[in-house]
């Protein structure tokens, strides 16, 4: 009796694990930089001036450009989080801002650098917001004559290694504020960051099938303590 009760407690834990691995709050690791963290971060830019992190209440990551208004040659200010994080097909990210300033069109941007077995692909530049998503839309270089969600461009080939997209594995996750030329005059923009988050699902297939196979434990042990009961009853009954 009391081993039939073991083998129930037994099934009912696999059974609560395969639910939990299935359902898709499982499906997803996230992981966010803020406070202290955010000193961590890789500044690209000019350290100390146009990209920074500053301590205070809040800490912050700061971006500056005082260029967004004329042509630049320099880098784009950005701050980013060091991978690796899986592959593209399985990340998304998004991030807080404390306040930002600048016209429209200077608000901070993600900008992906994937790596596979033929090195760094171009980089991939969403068109803006404070989430990256499949739903998203983003441009790499000359791919497209426009721009694409994030989940049209995992399916494409990467022409510099061959691979599709999706396959390839995010490197840096950044978030930038571009340097950019309306012809006339030149206006400043910033953007203090709180957070940044970055979430990366694991490999769907092998959850399945460790899923799938705590769902086949747990039926097997059920059946074995019925069984067990069964027989213990009719053991009692002669």
């Amino acid at each position: 009796m009391r081993e039939s009760l073991i083998k129930r407690l037994l099934a009912v834990c696999a059974l609560a694990t395969a639910f939990a691995i299935l359902t898709p709050a499982a499906f997803a690791d996230s992981i966010t930089y803020s406070g202290a963290e955010l000193a961590g971060l890789t500044y690209a830019g000019d350290p100390g001036t146009d990209a920074q992190y500053v301590s205070g209440t809040p800490d912050e990551a700061q971006l500056f450009t005082a260029n967004s208004g004329t042509a630049d040659t320099d880098d784009s200010p950005a701050v980013f989080v060091q991978g690796p994080f899986g592959t593209l097909s399985s990340f998304s990210a998004s991030y807080d801002l404390v306040s930002s300033t600048g016209p429209a069109g200077t608000s901070p941007y993600f900008i992906l650098y994937l790596t596979d077995d033929g090195g760094f692909t171009l980089p991939i530049v969403a068109d803006g917001g404070s989430t990256l998503n499949a739903s998203s839309l983003v441009h790499v270089g000359d791919l497209t004559s426009g721009s694409i969600t994030l989940a049209a461009l995992d399916s494409l080939i990467d022409p510099k290694s061959g691979f599709d997209y999706g396959l390839s594995t995010v490197a840096w996750a950044g978030v930038e504020i571009g340097d950019w030329d309306n012809g006339t005059t030149t206006i400043s923009a910033s953007a203090d960051i709180d957070s940044i988050t970055v979430s990366q699902a694991p490999e769907p297939s092998s959850l399945l099938l460790l899923g799938t196979g705590l769902f086949g434990m747990a039926a097997l042990l059920f059946w074995k303590a019925k069984k067990a009961s069964a027989l213990a009853r009719l053991t009692a009954s002669i």
